[in-house]
């Protein structure tokens, strides 16, 4: 690219030739990584099954699609539920404001999915950029969007974010191997959404010098002034599919090429074809970070980089394809044999192998003879490829049914039960080891969001309160637990009355965790009928404390029916245990068996609504052994007869319960 002039003030000049430098350093690294053997072009290459047929050796063309099927088996394996993680308190904060903020950010994952792709399609991109390239990054960062909906401007998204970043735009500092100092990520953009958005805060867009940008475009050729991003790089991934990119060439919509820099404490935006600056603001957030995410598996220690899946292995997967191909070379010539012919005694013409032809030579039998030649070929492919294989599969760490070298049927009596596990402990181990991992980059984008709700969520606005939708019983039962949807009096109230604790006076009537809304005090908590969820109001007092995040990397393992029994049968093993009731009865408690068989139910995700397979037992009176019903017989009405119960006063005699006497003045009562 060539050198180009810096406009703006003095400050902004060198400004820009500040993290031009910076630019100019990552790029170089980039395109190193990108071009390079087995880099970002080759990984792409062995992702997709792709071979150069101009190159290629072997006249068959056959790739063996073990990368794509270990990549997806692996991410699959790894991330297929939502997590679970928790905040636990520090200074500052309790149990019930962890539960609540905990709340908040689980529905503010979900509610990510309005921007595009869910959070669960972002982290497996993640997962599989890092397998593919070495290292994945994320921005984390508040994103405030106002749409026009129905001819009026309405708040259509507020709250953090979380974007996935395009490996061949990522322009990180080179020097470190982690994200410091600074990071550059390069994004194409409009002028209009230059004047309309800002990525930072609730304000007005913060861009400046478009007027200058604008002059830089209109001084070069009007052919064509948007930065088209094949110029800059080509996208791999669609030239390998024969497919063209088409970023950049609206005219309409041009777009330019803009590098931010991001620093702890500042934003930096620049555009480096035109040389302009076009915003330079204090970082907005108060957790002092750069707001990046950095994903990887397999440290390296002195490279920002870590290994990709493919680098190792990549010499083997280039002998097993060329096998592959050798092989289906050798099979056609077998299929369609070489023919030994004299051409003085045969027509050349008539050599077909259609259907009833008939070829004309002189001597048949001896004109033409095919050539035969050797078998040992065929048994020495198979130990070959048996091996490539075998070697390739404990370099990844994988031996499951399906592509292992492991046939379930051949070797069912030399496999033991003891290899078979040993296999799989082996790729549990390596996935453990990427768990580690995740966990660690998934706690860092979740603890920048926690910081930028408490900073931004209701910072510059009118509005006090947000309510958000709870759904699980857990987190319904712990707020009913803590009574935060409770309407006074309550059954507590009333005890303490009848204890002489409190008087009634001294009961204000309402909600017990009250919340004013639109001039009326509504619970915090408002469950839903069948207490499956509810709504649940943040306020700002809500956000106040310290907390940490403990991820549960476990739950967003694919689920495994055969572990969800295992884990039912044991349970119910340990709750029908009796010493285990007994201890429990000791101390005091009761298993509350209707609510673990609940949960254990809904866990296997095959029953939604466990609920309704319970029915509440009413109460039945006994019957004697003639079939009188023993109440009747001693003289006491049932509920069939209409009659007033009764029962045994001190005397012996019998008294009219006041509870179920009929609305009947001086009823006679019965003996």
């Amino acid at each position: 690219m060539p050198e180009v002039s810096p406009k703006g003030d003095k400050k902004e000049v060198k400004l820009f030739h500040e993290v031009n430098n910076h630019y100019k350093v990552a790029r170089e690294d980039l395109e190193q990584r990108i071009y390079r053997k087995n880099g970002f072009n080759d990984a792409d290459r062995m992702f997709s099954s792709f071979l150069d047929e101009k190159s290629w050796p072997f006249r068959s063309v056959i790739f063996d699609p073990r990368p794509y099927t270990v990549i997806l088996e692996k991410s699959a394996r790894l991330i297929g539920n939502k997590p679970k993680g928790r905040l636990v308190p520090r200074e500052g904060g309790d149990a019930l404001g962890a539960q609540i903020n905990n709340e908040l950010l689980s529905f503010q994952w979900d509610d990510n999915s309005r921007l595009g792709e869910t959070m669960l399609q972002k982290w497996i991109q993640m997962d599989q950029n890092t397998r593919k390239y070495g290292a994945s990054f994320g921005l984390s960062k508040w994103k405030y969007e106002v749409r026009t909906i129905k001819g009026k401007k309405k708040t259509f998204y507020d709250g953090p974010d979380f974007v996935v970043c395009n490996p061949r735009d990522v322009l990180a500092n080179p020097s470190y191997n982690s994200v410091q100092k600074w990071f550059q990520y390069r994004e194409f953009s409009t002028l209009g959404e230059l004047e309309s958005v800002n990525d930072v805060a609730r304000s007005k867009p913060v861009y400046k010098n478009l007027d200058i940008l604008k002059e830089s475009m209109t001084m070069e050729s009007q052919a064509r002034t948007s930065s088209r991003r094949e110029v800059t790089y080509v996208n791999e991934n669609k030239a390998i599919r024969g497919l063209n990119d088409y970023l950049g060439t609206d005219e309409s919509n041009k777009t330019i090429e803009l590098i931010t820099e991001y620093r702890s404490d500042r934003w930096i935006t620049f555009a480096p074809k035109y040389g302009v600056v076009v915003r330079d603001v204090d970082s907005p957030y108060d957790h002092g970070e750069i707001p990046v995410v950095l994903l990887r598996y397999y440290p390296l220690g002195d490279d920002l980089y870590g290994m990709n899946e493919f680098e190792p292995v990549s010499k083997i997967l280039r002998a097993i394809n060329a096998l592959l191909s050798q092989y289906i070379d050798k099979k056609n010539v077998d299929l369609y044999g070489i023919l030994m012919a004299n051409p003085v005694n045969v027509r050349m013409h008539t050599l077909d192998f259609a259907p009833e032809a008939k070829w004309l030579m002189n001597n048949p039998g001896t004109d033409v003879v095919p050539w035969k030649g050797g078998t040992d070929s065929n048994s020495d492919i198979s130990v070959s490829y048996n091996l490539l294989v075998g070697t390739l599969l404990n370099a990844w760490g994988e031996a499951s049914q399906g592509y292992s070298q492991v046939n379930p049927t051949s070797d069912q009596g030399n496999v033991t039960a003891t290899e078979i596990k040993d296999t799989a402990f082996t790729r549990n181990v390596r996935d453990n080891m990427n768990q580690l991992f995740l966990a660690d980059a998934l706690k860092k984008q979740i603890m920048f969001w926690h910081s930028m709700n408490q900073q931004f969520m209701f910072a510059g606005s009118a509005e006090k309160k947000r309510i958000i939708r709870i759904v699980g019983r857990d987190a319904v039962d712990f707020f009913n637990r803590a009574g935060m949807g409770d309407i006074r009096p309550t059954p507590e109230d009333a005890m303490m009355v009848a204890q002489g604790q409190m008087t009634m006076d001294q009961i204000n009537p309402g909600p017990r965790f009250a919340v004013d809304v639109d001039g009326t005090e509504v619970p915090k908590f408002q469950p839903d009928e069948y207490g499956e969820g509810g709504n649940l109001i943040i306020e700002p007092g809500d956000l106040i404390g310290n907390y940490d995040y403990v991820p549960d990397i476990e739950t967003m393992k694919a689920p495994s029916d055969d572990a969800i029994e295992n884990k039912m049968m044991t349970m119910v093993a340990t709750l029908t245990n009796p010493a285990i009731l007994q201890g429990l009865a000791q101390e005091g408690f009761k298993p509350k068996f209707k609510d673990i068989m609940i949960r254990g139910f809904e866990a296997t995700k095959v029953i939604k609504d466990a609920e309704a397979l319970f029915e509440e037992l009413k109460p039945q009176q006994p019957m004697m052994q003639n079939g009188t019903n023993p109440a009747i017989a001693r003289g006491v009405a049932g509920p069939e007869t209409g009659q007033p119960t009764q029962g045994p006063d001190a005397t012996g005699g019998m008294v009219a319960s006041p509870a179920t006497l009929p609305p009947v003045a001086n009823q006679p009562l019965m003996g």
